[in-house]
């Protein structure tokens, strides 16, 4: 009989996917609730959305997500065992153990989310999220729910990121249009508020997109402040 923690592979089931107006990497959140008004979906395949699998889930607040990195880039196999993380500029240097980074031996994230509401339908059960940092489409390996009495440790140490002020943008919008209700313009206010730009580029002409939904915003950064310059929907 084979032992499977002795193997060098494994291999992950996918269970579901996420749902969500992100679908691209830029303007994504860091970390999982930066912008608690990104909201999306978990939607799971039939085999694993039977009611029976969730009865209780609902009695938490908050839930684990297993999820895999796609679309970084990175070759099979390639390791680095440094890299540099946004928060300290993108100039200096970490082992990667010691960061969030997606360039991992392994590609899989967690991600701690509010779990808005578990919902049963007709096609299977559908788990209501908010304040993900995961783009749509990723898939989702596993959920486990968030245990406070053991997993809350206010005043742990915060390795490098206890030494880097938290940085965020005023966000203003130069115009709106009807079609962003006000729930997108609170997550897009959000979003941009954390700067997404890579580290070295600060110039204040240049013009970013965003996509969210089936918008794109594009905005330009002033200093300290985001000047979203127009909304407009995506072709097709």
């Amino acid at each position: 009989m084979n032992n499977n923690m002795n193997q060098e592979k494994i291999f992950l089931n996918k269970i579901g996917e996420v749902r969500c107006p992100m679908t691209e990497k830029f303007g994504l959140p860091r970390q999982s609730n930066l912008a608690e008004d990104l909201r999306g979906t978990v939607v799971f395949k039939k085999e694993y959305s039977v009611p029976e699998a969730f009865e209780g889930l609902a009695d938490y607040e908050y839930i684990w997500i297993i999820w895999g990195f796609d679309g970084i880039g990175e070759k099979e196999g390639t390791f680095r065992p440094r890299v540099r993380p946004p928060r300290l500029g993108g100039n200096e240097f970490v082992g990667v153990f010691s960061t969030r980074s997606p360039f991992r031996p392994n590609h899989i994230g967690l991600s701690c989310v509010r779990l808005e509401s578990v919902e049963i339908t007709d096609k299977g059960t559908v788990l209501h999220i908010s304040g993900l940092d995961m783009r749509d489409k990723t898939p989702v390996y596993d959920i486990k729910p968030y245990l406070p009495y053991v997993e809350a440790h206010p005043g742990a140490r915060g390795g490098f990121t206890d030494k880097v002020g938290e940085h965020r943008l005023e966000v203003v919008f130069e115009n709106t249009v009807s079609y962003l209700t006000e729930g997108d313009i609170k997550a897009i206010t959000e979003l941009i508020s954390q700067d997404p730009r890579p580290a070295y580029q600060d110039d204040p002409q240049r013009i970013y997109g965003m996509k969210y939904g089936g918008v794109n915003v594009k905005f330009r950064v002033e200093g300290n402040k985001a000047i979203v310059v127009a909304t407009e929907p995506c072709p097709g």
